[in-house]
C-alpha cells in the first residue's frame, strides 16, 4: 500500500474509535450524575434514620462516584488523544498533497550568520525542516535542529539514525501514536529548564509530620467503621474528620507553595509517562532505538515505573479540583499531606535520573520525525557514508518542489581540491541546483533520506554562500557583508576544516572587471585549502580556471534555447560553458525594451 492509502485508511479507524469514546463518555456523564444525586439522597435518610443501611449505601456510591471520576479522566485522555491522532493523519495527507502550511516552521532556530542554513532554507517558512520535522517535544524539536545544521562527521552516527528512522518507517501506525500520545498532553519548553531546577531542590516536607499523617487517619477510619458498626455515634469519628481538615487547612500555605513549584512540572511531565509507556510496549531491533530503550528502562532507574508513580500524584492532584472529593478524601485521610510526602520521595528517588531521561525520549522524537519523511517518501535513496568520494548522487533534485515540476540531475565530486563552476542564463536553473545539492549534504548528515535514487557522500562540513545582506545599522555595505563571509570561510578551512563550499554569484557588489578580477583570485587561493565544492557564476571567463587546471576546476553549465520568441528551460546540468544568454530577450518579452531591429 502507499503511504495515501495507509493514511486514509488510519483516519477511518481513528474516527470510528473517536465517535464510539464520545458515545461512551456521555453515558458516564449521566452515570455521574445519577450517583452524585443518590450520595446525597441516601446520606439525607442517614441523618433522619441513622439506619445503617442507608450509611453504606452512600458509602458505595461515594466510592462509584470516585471510580468514575477516574474513568472518566482516562476517557478523556483517550478522547484528546484519538482527536490528535486525526488531526495529524489529517496533515500527513496535506504534505502528501504539497500543503505543509499546518506544521511548524521552526522559525526560531533561523540564523544568517550560520554557515549554511539561512542560505539553504532549512528553517523558516517553507522550509526543510518544515517539510521534516514531526517533533512533540522542545527537546526533540532541539535535537532534529541540531542535526540538520550542523554536520554530524561519524559516519557510525549516521548509520545509527537511519537504521532507527529505517525500522520506525516500517510501522507508520506507532510513528502516529507517538506523536498523538505526546501532542493529547503537549510538553512545555518551560517545564524541561523547570526539571534541571526542580532536581536539586526539595519539596520542604517537614519529617515530623509523617507519624501522624498515618496516625491519625487510622484512628478515624477505624471510629467511622465502628459508626458504621452502629457502636459508636457519627459525632466522634465526624469530630475527627473535621480535625483532620483543620490540620490541612492549617497547612494549606505549605500545600499550596509546594504545589505551585511542582505543578508546572508535573502537569507538564504527565505526557512524558504516556509516551514511556507507548514505548515500552516494544524492544526496538536497531542499535541506536536499543540504547535509547535501554537508557530508559534500566534495572536501577526505569521511567515508566518512575513515571508511573508521578502519574498517579498528577490525578491526585487533579483531583484538588473537586471540592467534594478533596472535602471528603482530606477528611478521611489527609490526602492533601500524603500527596506531598509521595512527591517528596519521588524526587528523592528518580529526580537525577531526569536529564538522561529527556534527551532519551527527545532523540526518540527527533528520530520519529526522521522515520516519517522516509515513509511519506518511499522512492527516496538512503544516503551512504563512504570515504572514498565526497559526493555522488544520481537523480538529485530540490525535495520542496512538486514531483510534477521537480526536474533531477547526476552530480559526481570525487575529492577535496576540486570545484564546479557552474554558468548559466537567468532562471536556467543554477541557484535551485546549488540548494538542491546543500539540502541533500544537510539531510544526508542529518540521517535522513534524500531526493535521490541515490546518494553517497564523505561527511564534511557545509558551508555557503548566497544570500549576503547588507546592515545599515552596523554600517556594513553590502559588498562587505560578502567579503566577511569569504573571510569566514577561508579562517575555517586554514583552522584545518575540510568543507564542502557552495557559492552564488560571489562579489556581486562591485564592477564587472572588478568582480571577476576578485573572483578569479579568491578561487585561486582555494587550491591550498581543504575545500571543495560548487560556484556559481555568470562571469563565462571563471571557466578559463580549468584549462590552467584541469583537475581542479571543472566547467558545467545549464543551457537555454529559443524558438522564436520563447525560452526553453531544461534545467539539465550539462559540461562546459554556457553559451546561450536570456536577459535581453526576457526585457522585450517584459515591454522593457525596443525589439532589436
Amino acid at each position: 500500500m502507499q503511504p495515501r492509502e495507509i493514511y486514509q485508511q488510519e483516519l477511518d479507524n481513528t474516527r470510528r474509535a473517536l465517535e464510539s469514546a464520545r458515545v461512551k463518555r456521555n453515558i458516564l456523564t449521566g452515570t455521574k450524575i445519577a450517583l452524585f444525586i443518590g450520595m446525597f439522597l441516601l446520606l439525607y435518610l442517614f441523618a433522619r434514620h441513622e439506619a445503617a443501611g442507608y450509611a453504606w449505601g452512600a458509602f458505595l456510591a461515594l466510592l462509584l462516584f470516585v471510580q468514575a471520576n477516574v474513568i472518566e479522566s482516562k476517557l478523556l485522555a483517550r478522547v484528546a488523544f484519538l482527536r490528535e491522532r486525526g488531526n495529524i493523519v489529517e496533515e500527513e495527507i496535506a504534505y502528501l498533497d504539497g500543503d505543509i502550511s499546518r506544521l511548524d516552521t521552526g522559525e526560531e532556530f533561523r540564523d544568517q550568520q550560520h554557515p549554511c542554513s539561512h542560505d539553504l532554507d532549512l528553517f523558516g517558512e517553507a522550509s526543510v525542516f518544515q517539510s521534516i520535522n514531526r517533533a512533540v517535544t522542545p527537546h526533540g524539536k532541539k535535537i532534529l535542529a541540531a542535526w540538520l545544521s550542523t554536520q554530524t562527521l561519524s559516519g557510525e552516527e549516521i548509520r545509527g539514525r537511519q537504521e532507527a528512522a529505517r525500522e520506525m518507517a516500517g510501522d507508520p501506525a506507532r510513528g502516529i501514536d507517538f506523536r498523538a500520545t505526546g501532542r493529547a498532553r503537549s510538553l512545555d519548553t518551560l517545564a524541561v529548564e523547570h526539571a534541571a531546577r526542580w532536581q536539586h531542590e526539595k519539596t520542604g516536607f517537614p519529617r515530623r509530620w509523617i507519624p501522624y499523617i498515618y496516625a491519625l487517619p487510622a484512628i478515624v477510619l477505624a471510629g467511622w467503621l465502628l459508626c458504621l458498626a452502629g457502636l459508636i455515634s457519627y459525632g466522634i469519628p465526624l469530630s475527627g474528620s473535621l480535625l483532620m481538615l483543620l490540620i490541612v487547612a492549617a497547612r494549606g500555605r505549605e500545600i499550596n507553595r509546594a504545589h505551585a513549584r511542582l505543578d508546572l512540572f508535573i502537569r507538564s511531565f504527565g505526557t512524558l509517562h504516556e509516551l514511556v509507556l507507548l514505548l515500552a510496549r516494544t524492544r526496538p531491533l536497531a542499535r541506536r532505538s536499543r540504547e535509547l530503550h535501554d537508557a530508559l528502562f534500566g534495572k536501577e532507574h526505569d521511567a515508566r515505573v518512575a513515571f508511573s508513580a508521578l502519574h498517579r500524584a498528577l490525578r491526585g492532584f487533579d483531583q484538588r479540583g473537586n471540592i467534594l472529593a478533596a472535602f471528603l478524601l482530606n477528611g478521611l485521610y489527609m490526602k492533601d499531606l500524603h500527596l506531598l510526602l509521595r512527591l517528596a520521595r519521588w524526587q528523592e528517588a528518580h529526580a537525577a535520573s531526569l536529564p538522561a531521561w529527556i534527551d532519551a525520549i527527545g532523540e526518540i522524537d527527533a528520530l520519529v520525525s526522521l522515520a516519517n519523511h522516509a515513509f511519506n517518501h518511499p522512492a527516496y535513496a538512503t544516503p551512504v557514508a563512504r570515504e572514498d568520494v565526497l559526493m555522488d548522487a544520481t537523480a538529485l533534485g530540490h525535495p520542496l518542489i512538486p514531483d510534477a515540476r521537480r526536474v533531477t540531475n547526476d552530480f559526481h565530486v570525487g575529492d577535496l581540491h576540486e570545484f564546479y563552476i557552474i554558468t548559466g542564463a537567468n532562471m536556467a536553473g543554477k541557484s535551485t541546483f546549488l540548494r538542491s545539492v546543500g539540502v541533500s549534504l544537510a539531510m544526508a548528515h542529518c540521517g535522513c533520506v534524500v531526493c535521490a535514487t541515490s546518494f553517497a557522500f564523505r561527511p564534511t562540513r557545509l558551508f555557503t554562500s548566497m544570500r549576503a545582506t547588507d546592515n545599515l545599522a552596523s554600517g556594513t555595505s553590502y559588498f562587505h557583508a560578502e567579503l566577511l563571509r569569504l573571510k569566514q570561510l577561508v579562517e575555517r578551512a586554514r583552522g584545518g576544516e575540510r568543507l564542502f563550499i557552495i557559492l552564488d554569484e560571489i562579489l556581486k557588489g562591485t564592477n564587472s572587471v572588478d568582480k571577476l578580477n576578485g573572483s578569479l583570485r579568491f578561487l585561486d587561493g582555494l587550491r591550498a585549502l581543504p575545500v571543495a565544492g560548487i560556484i556559481a557564476t555568470h562571469d563565462l571567463k571563471l571557466g578559463d580556471l580549468a584549462a590552467l587546471h584541469p583537475r581542479v576546476y571543472l566547467n558545467y553549465c545549464f543551457e537555454i534555447s529559443h524558438e522564436e520568441d520563447e525560452i526553453i528551460y531544461d534545467y539539465t546540468l550539462r559540461p562546459g560553458i554556457s553559451q546561450n544568454m536570456n536577459a535581453s530577450i526576457l526585457l522585450e518579452k517584459m515591454g522593457l525594451c525596443q525589439p532589436v531591429e
